[in-house]
C-alpha cells in the first residue's frame, strides 16, 4: 500500500512541476538560432606552461552559406577570441601565430566589444580580446587552424565547411 501511495504522490509531484507546453523552449531556440549555428563552428584550445594556462584561443568559423563554395573570392573568416596570461602582453602576430593549412592570415582586425560580430557568437567574455581574422580562400571542405607559440608549443583546431553532425554520419 505504501508503494502505491508513494508512486501516486511522486507522479503528481512530477506532473505539477513539468511544463504543459514547449513554447518557452522553442522561443528560446528561435531567438538564439544564430548563436547555436555558430556554436557548431567554434573550437577552443589552450597553451600551457607547467599546467598553467598561458593562452586560450576560441575560434568561430564564419562560413558564407549563401555563396557558392567553389568561388575563389570567398576568403575564410574567423572570429578569434584570445585570452593571454597577465605577463604575456604580446598577441597574435607577435608571440602567437595563426595559420590555416600553412597559410598566414591576410588580415587581423581587432574587434571592439560592441561589434555586431560578437553579438552573434557564443563564448564572448570580458577578459578576451577579439579579432576578425581573414585567410585566403581554400577549396578544401576540411581545414586546420594552427595556434602556436615559440615558448608554449602549438595546438590545432579542425574546421569544416559542412555541419559536424553531417560529417559524423558520413563515417558510418
Amino acid at each position: 500500500m505504501r508503494i502505491i501511495i508513494g508512486s501516486v504522490t511522486l507522479m503528481l509531484l512530477l506532473a505539477a512541476c513539468s511544463s504543459k507546453t514547449d513554447d518557452s523552449l522553442s522561443d528560446h531556440l528561435e531567438k538564439n538560432k544564430t548563436a547555436y549555428k555558430h556554436l557548431q563552428k567554434t573550437e577552443k584550445v589552450q597553451l600551457y606552461d607547467h599546467n598553467i594556462t598561458k593562452a586560450l584561443l576560441t575560434a568561430t568559423y564564419l562560413y558564407p552559406s549563401g555563396k557558392k563554395s567553389g568561388s575563389k573570392e570567398n576568403d575564410e573568416m574567423l572570429i578569434v577570441g584570445l585570452y593571454l596570461d597577465e605577463q604575456e602582453g604580446n598577441g597574435i602576430g607577435r608571440e602567437y601565430l595563426l595559420t590555416l593549412d600553412g597559410e598566414k592570415p591576410k588580415s587581423i582586425l581587432p574587434l571592439p566589444k560592441e561589434s555586431p560580430y560578437l553579438k552573434e557568437i557564443p563564448f564572448v567574455t570580458a577578459w578576451n580580446s577579439y579579432y576578425l581574422v581573414t585567410f585566403p580562400h581554400t577549396p578544401c571542405k576540411k581545414f586546420t587552424l594552427l595556434f602556436e607559440s615559440s615558448r608554449y608549443g602549438k595546438k590545432t583546431m579542425p574546421f569544416s565547411k559542412a555541419a559536424k553532425y553531417v560529417e559524423s554520419q558520413e563515417a558510418f
